[in-house]
């Protein structure tokens, strides 16, 4: 009877392990693929790829800037679902080309962005809800000169949709 109890604690204990070691890679593998579809949002922003930007995001998600107005490179305040996000991109670079070259300080074939984001912090709040916080800065570089352009907030709601994790919800401050 002894070995028979023993027997039933340590297996119990090693399946309670074991579970353990289930959550607590499913929670590292979680906080990756997190981390991976923000990367895949600011390479799509810094390259000007609307496609890579745009798909980081839920068809239903919203974008927001917390600001007073629109800033640079924002026509509004507020973009609601994947197709208005994509637009942020398409947007940037249509009024590129519009611009008289003449008005610029710099050639714009040597604009190059690149957005860093420093102490982020990805809460896992359930299976299938994420809270996802960093500061952003944008460093613009061109023939002329490197200079950060803004600086801000990202707060973003990230949601696992079959399988994949999406931002729903990111609020921008600057």
């Amino acid at each position: 009877l002894v070995l028979l109890l023993a027997f039933v604690f340590i297996t119990s204990g090693c399946k309670q392990q074991k579970a353990d070691e289930d959550d607590t890679a499913m929670r590292i593998k979680d906080r990756e693929a997190i981390e991976e579809t923000v990367h895949r949002a600011n390479l799509g922003f810094e390259q000007g790829d609307a496609d890579l930007f745009a798909n980081a995001f839920a068809e239903d998600a919203v974008f927001e800037l917390d600001a007073k107005a629109p800033v640079f490179g924002f026509d509004k305040m507020s973009y609601q679902g994947r197709d208005d996000i994509r637009k942020i991109i398409t947007d940037q670079q249509e009024k590129f080309r519009k611009a008289d070259p003449g008005t610029l300080s710099f050639d714009p074939a040597t604009l190059k962005m690149y957005i860093r984001n420093s102490d982020e912090r990805i809460i896992i709040l359930d299976s299938k809800t994420a809270q996802y916080t960093s500061t952003w800065m944008a460093v613009i570089k061109t023939n002329v000169n490197i200079h950060i352009s803004a600086i801000g907030r990202y707060t973003n709601t990230m949601e696992k949709r079959d399988g994949k994790w999406f931002i729903v919800k990111c609020v921008r401050s600057e």
